[in-house]
């Protein structure tokens, strides 16, 4: 059966760094990257890249996501490499698109303002194409429950669900703190991971947990995916809150009581502050993906795993970039007989996750 979207999970330790491929009918797929991981993700990243044809290392788009550390490390390399130019569309709200139309000051603090420079041709090479699907403005859907489609010539649908008006204006407000927060995460200390057993995961998921509050994981670019009948929701650091309104936005629009999908990338590496039980009720899904060795913060949480195998219809995978401790558990043949789910590692360490949904129109 062929293949509609392909989603590398690349491993960028505990951080986002995707590569997504969608069929075309001839010549090369459509392909997006998503995010650089964090500092030291790069010589990955572009070992994987340099894989790909010669004629075919042409990405149609680059997504930035938002300013962090763990997002944006790897982007700023990558920026000053030769694939730099080879790019259709940056997707990312820099001061630019910010609610006040940039009166943020231009000063060069840390990594996430050079990334800025760079996109606008300031520190490196030429100018590159910066939100031009957007009319080179912000890529926000307005209200909660709003959201955008993105016409694709021969590619995918996609539909941006985060963020929204209101996140990017209280980003304006912490620009410089989230710059300066994201300096300090790459100086964070590793501590001990200290694991609980899973036991009932009724209970573990019913656990009150508080929501994501931080200012730049709210102004996450959140986009559902489709393409010859697959649908995959890629959550970047979003609020569940906010994914959540989007999706059900997009059902609403649709007539759908809710929108099925068959992979969802799970926001903010698996943390029980973004993955709540109503956003996986809005978009259940056969497959979920984690992008983290949880090495620095320790996701992905037990509660947020436990909601996505109590929630999920039909026996879900969930789909781990790395194996280590804390993901290992979940493939206790104990565990998932009893709740009827699948765990999935990567066949080798260097190539993270790899999910292939096939089409089905």
């Amino acid at each position: 059966m062929d293949t509609a979207i392909r989603i590398e999970v690349l491993p960028a330790r505990m951080g986002d760094c995707l590569l997504v491929e969608c069929a075309r009918g001839s010549g090369p797929p459509w392909r997006m990257l998503v995010d650089g991981g964090p500092p030291g993700s790069w010589p990955r990243l572009e070992k994987r890249l340099s894989r790909l044809e010669p004629d075919e290392r042409h990405l149609d788009v680059a997504v930035v996501t938002h300013i962090d550390s763990d997002h944006i490390g790897g982007m700023l390399p990558f920026l000053r490499s030769e694939y730099a130019e080879d790019v259709g569309d940056y997707w990312f709200n820099g001061p630019p698109h910010l609610p006040s139309k940039g009166r943020v000051e231009q000063r060069s603090v840390a990594e996430g303002q050079s990334l800025v420079a760079a996109l606008l041709g300031e520190s490196v090479g030429p100018v590159l194409p910066w939100n031009r699907a957007f009319g080179g403005g912000p890529i926000d859907t307005g209200d909660e429950f709003g959201f955008i489609e993105v016409p694709v010539q021969d590619g995918p649908r996609i539909t941006v669900l985060s963020p929204t008006y209101e996140r990017l204006t209280i980003l304006e407000r912490a620009w410089f703190e989230t710059i300066d927060q994201a300096r300090r995460g790459w100086l964070s200390e590793v501590r001990p991971d200290i694991l609980e057993p899973l036991g009932d995961l009724a209970v573990v998921a019913a656990r009150q947990t508080a929501d994501d509050t931080t200012a730049p994981n709210g102004s996450s670019i959140a986009l559902l995916i489709e393409h010859r009948g697959a649908r995959a929701v890629l959550g970047a650091d979003a609020f569940g809150t906010v994914l959540e309104d989007g999706l059900k936005g997009v059902a609403a629009h649709r007539g759908l009581p809710t929108l099925d999908v068959d992979a969802f990338k799970l926001p903010h590496h698996g943390s029980r502050r973004n993955v709540t039980r109503a956003l996986l009720e809005a978009a259940p899904a056969r497959h979920y993906l984690v992008s983290t060795n949880g090495d620095t913060y320790h996701h992905p949480d037990d509660e947020a795993l436990a909601r996505v195998v109590v929630t999920a219809p039909d026996g879900p995978t969930l789909w781990f970039n790395y194996h280590t401790q804390r993901t290992a558990r979940w493939a206790d043949p104990e565990l998932c007989e009893r709740y009827g789910y699948h765990a999935s590692f990567p066949a080798e360490p260097e190539t993270g996750a790899v999910l292939e949904l096939p089409a089905t129109a």
